[in-house]
């Protein structure tokens, strides 16, 4: 008797007072089967219908670009005869964030669970397999990115999947912009733990397409030719007809997905949760897991009675490709853990919309103001006042014109009346009060930022020490609900990628080398050995059953601080005694950056 008979048997199938027609709908509603093309032209048309926040975005990506006046704004200024001046200080406060991101940068940490399988050195194992694969993978680049995105526009991605390129590292940890990126607009968790779907929407070209897709080569060709020379009638046999009838009566427009000119197309990879009817075992642990009849190790243990097993309602994330209304393949999500690969980077979110931004939005308002008190007030001191008579010169554009000169050199009219005036005087009357209020508006933006001049290196009103330290400690609580955004979504893309180096490393054995020099202790992953009081095979270090989190370190890992450190120890070694000082040299030289400290 195998684990599905022992289920079935105990399964009653019609509920008391449910109709058996009702309950064969629901089941067949709750399949787990694939994307039809009626949903994705529903969530294709749900994005278009989203809020506009993607225009404030861009706008916000402008300003700390540079691209800080638009061209109606620029030819007004030209008539008006102001110079077009660009004051950025956007740029500055922004790249101050970035670099206190880059400088307080933690690293990922494997911390076993109290559950008696995991060890201290199995963790600190897995926790270096995972910095090796964050380096190899560029994880902390691609975080920056997305912290980059995070603070100017509000949101951010980050893909973590397998690499399909042999010749690179096999974990893809990559920054994905905003362009690409729309979800389910009703989901309220910062994790899309509750989105209904996510789409990115991917411009390739014709020969890249063909060579990722090679079975659908005469489709893309089609497709992107416009259906040039194609005849349902004749063509029939190769299968393309029904897409050529798919094509026509779709409520999409074909600008969205295909582009003639350049000769591309638009793949959409869609991501979507599919409510399903399963079974599941619950373990003596208390944890539940998907029960799995193909696995020998699930159906020993439904024979054996070591788990309950019973049915369930749950979601399960699955992976569909259109090629605009052309269906292309669906698939379950070729990763065990439930959620989405491409993780978000939320800043800040409207209360009302849920609409995503940054630090950017608060500063375009006094950014503007500085621009423009900045141009009039340069206008204003280069400009003259004439007053005069109209025959106090014989051409009065050809006068205009020279008395913008500094080395002005004007010929009055010979024939004027002698009580005629001619008076230049100089402008500038304004320019104080054009300075005093951009000053203020320049102090409105480390205001509204929370980045004040001590943070970015500057001097700033406070005088003593402590007031700095104030002023600092102000602005890192101002930014604390952005970071700790930023914690959060990072941690979540560790979680992602030790998954993908866990599943690796369950496959078979590894070695790995832990600490340097004398220090230095080895652990073998996956141990095959017999267990002396049984008899029977075991594995030790069994990296598919272990359980472990991964958390942020509490300690920043860049050299800057490495330095701090390292100087505060030093200091605290100095003011002790000469016979205590020789029990700190250990510890100040694992410290230290020096090359072989632990030789």
């Amino acid at each position: 008797m195998n684990a599905e008979s022992i289920i079935d048997a105990d399964n009653p199938s019609v509920a008391v007072g449910e109709k058996p027609d009702a309950q064969n709908q629901v089941i067949e509603e709750l399949k787990n089967d694939a994307l039809s093309r009626e949903q994705v032209e529903a969530f294709l048309f749900e994005i278009r219908n989203q809020p506009s926040w993607r225009r404030e975005a861009d706008k916000a990506a402008d300003y700390y670009d540079g691209n800080q006046l638009s061209k109606e704004t620029i030819e007004t200024l030209q008539d008006r005869g102001q110079p077009p001046l660009i004051s950025n200080l956007i740029k500055p406060t922004i790249d101050t964030v970035l670099g206190m991101e880059a400088r307080t940068r933690t690293d990922w940490k494997v911390r076993p669970e109290d559950d008696g399988s995991s060890s201290d050195d199995l963790a600190d194992a897995l926790s270096l397999k995972l910095k090796h694969a964050e380096i190899e993978s560029r994880a902390d680049r691609a975080v920056s990115d997305a912290y980059a995105a995070q603070c100017k526009v509000g949101i951010g991605w980050i893909e973590v999947s397998r690499e399909s390129d042999p010749f690179k590292c096999p974990y893809r940890v990559k920054y994905i912009h905003r362009r690409e990126i729309a979800w389910d607009w009703r989901s309220e968790q910062p994790d899309l733990s509750d989105a209904k779907y996510l789409v990115r929407r991917r411009w390739l070209e014709l020969d890249h397409a063909v060579a990722m897709m090679p079975q659908y080569a005469s489709l893309f060709r089609m497709t992107v030719n416009a259906w040039a020379g194609f005849d349902p009638l004749v063509d029939s046999s190769t299968g393309l007809a029904q897409s050529w009838d798919i094509e026509r009566d779709t409520k999409l427009s074909a600008d969205d997905w295909r582009d003639i000119q350049r000769q591309r197309i638009c793949l959409y990879e869609i991501w979507y949760r599919k409510w399903v009817r399963g079974y599941v075992m619950r373990l003596p642990t208390g944890s539940v897991i998907e029960a799995d009849f193909n696995n020998q190790r699930h159906n020993e243990a439904i024979v054996a009675g070591a788990v309950k097993v019973g049915q369930a309602t749950f979601q399960k994330v699955r992976l569909a490709w259109y090629a605009g209304p052309h269906f292309l393949y669906d698939i379950q999500s070729p990763f065990k853990h439930n959620c989405f690969p491409y993780i978000p980077f939320f800043g800040y979110r409207e209360d009302l919309t849920g609409a995503p931004y940054g630090l950017i939005r608060a500063m375009i308002s006094p950014q503007d103001e500085i621009n423009a008190r900045k141009s009039k007030m340069l206008w204003s001191l280069n400009s003259r006042r004439v007053i005069t008579d109209g025959d106090a010169v014989k051409n009065h554009a050809q006068t205009a014109a020279e008395v913008s000169r500094p080395d002005a050199y004007i010929i009055l009219d010979n024939k004027r009346n002698p009580n005629s005036q001619f008076r230049v005087e100089p402008g500038g009357d304004l320019a104080a009060q054009q300075f005093q209020v951009m000053q203020e508006s320049k102090e409105e933006i480390a205001q509204t930022s929370g980045v004040h001049k001590p943070m970015m290196g500057q001097q700033s009103n406070a005088a003593s020490g402590l007031a700095i330290n104030s002023l600092t400690e102000q602005g890192q609580n101002t930014l604390a609900e952005l970071n700790d955004n930023y914690r959060f979504a990072r941690r979540l893309v560790g979680e992602q990628l030790f998954d993908l180096v866990k599943d690796d490393l369950s496959q078979g054995q590894s070695i790995v080398k832990i600490g340097e020099g004398k220090d230095q202790r080895v652990v073998v992953l996956n141990q095959s050995t017999m267990d002396n009081g049984t008899g029977q095979h075991i594995i030790l270090n069994d990296v598919s059953r272990v359980k472990t989190k991964v958390v942020l370190d509490d300690i920043p890992s860049t050299p800057t601080f490495r330095a701090q450190q390292f100087q505060m120890l030093t200091e605290i070694t100095k003011s002790l005694p000469e016979n205590l000082q020789g029990l700190l040299l250990d510890f100040v030289l694992e410290a230290s950056d020096m090359p072989k400290r632990r030789i």
